[in-house]
Formats: C-alpha cells, structure tokens, sequence
C-alpha cells in the first residue's frame, strides 16, 4: 500500500506552530477540508471525540490523531512537523513534535486499519523517525516515506 496516494505537499506543514492539542486538531481539520472538501467543523468533531476517548500519542515524541468521516470520498494523511513540541498527554510524559494524521471514509474500516498499522509500523522504527524529524522541505518527506515502504 502506498502512503503516498494519501496525501501531498499541501497536507504537509513544515515548522508548524501551534501550543495546544486542540489547536493542532483545528489546523489537522482545516487542511483535511482543504484537500478533501469535507466540512472543517465536522473533522474537528470526529478527532477530538477520538481523542477524548484515549490520547493518539504514541510515544517518542510522536501523535497519529485518526478518526472515520461520514462522506469523505478517500483516506487523507496530514502530517505536520511542530516547531515547538506541544503536551499530547502521551503515556511515555515526552512532548510530541511530529504528528501524523488519518481521516478515512467511515465506510472503509479495512482501510483505516491497513493505513493505520502501516503508520505505526514507519513511525516506529527510530532511524524512520529521525529521518522524517531531519527534513527541511516536503519533498524530502515524500521521499523518505515512498522509500520505505
């Protein structure tokens, strides 16, 4: 599965500044409108209803928010790089500075999931990680993440 036909340059930020989770969910939903067409508000709800029911930091500085939308036509990834790590409630207490966000159709549960596990898996292997937190520019991030899958 290529995680490239899931996302572009425009659904990737680079220093991105942002000082709270909630802000970071309102500028995931405000891209995924962008590119998807699907209302911000809407995103918003469906993440942070995920995120209440369990935080979506994975650890090492890392957050994937994910959440199933009615009417979104494809998954969508978001990735943002922080500038300034923000609190994520993360179980490990480290502050996340790379988030990697999933929107699926509400429909497609298969494809949440094998989008999902293949996230996880990339973010966590810490060459992987130290690679992507490297990056200067969108296009590095493209390729670090078509090279390896």
């Amino acid at each position: 599965m290529d995680l490239n036909n899931f996302f572009s340059e425009e659904s990737i930020i680079m220093n991105c500044q942002s000082k709270s989770k909630k802000n970071v969910l309102e500028l995931i939903s405000k891209i995924a409108s962008s590119v998807s067409a699907t209302n911000q508000d809407i995103i918003f709800e469906k993440l942070y209803e995920r995120e209440k029911l369990g935080t979506t930091a994975f650890g090492n500085g890392i957050a994937v928010p994910h959440a199933r939308i009615d009417n979104l036509s494809e998954a969508k990834i978001i990735i943002l790089k922080l500038e300034t790590a923000i609190d994520f409630n993360s179980s490990d207490g480290e502050k996340v500075d790379l988030i990697v966000s999933l929107l699926a159709p509400n429909h497609e549960n298969e494809i949440h999931i094998k989008i999902l596990s293949k996230i996880a898996g990339m973010l966590d292997d810490k060459s992987f990680r130290e690679k992507i937190r490297s990056c200067s520019n969108k296009l590095e991030i493209k390729s670090i993440i078509n090279s390896y899958q």
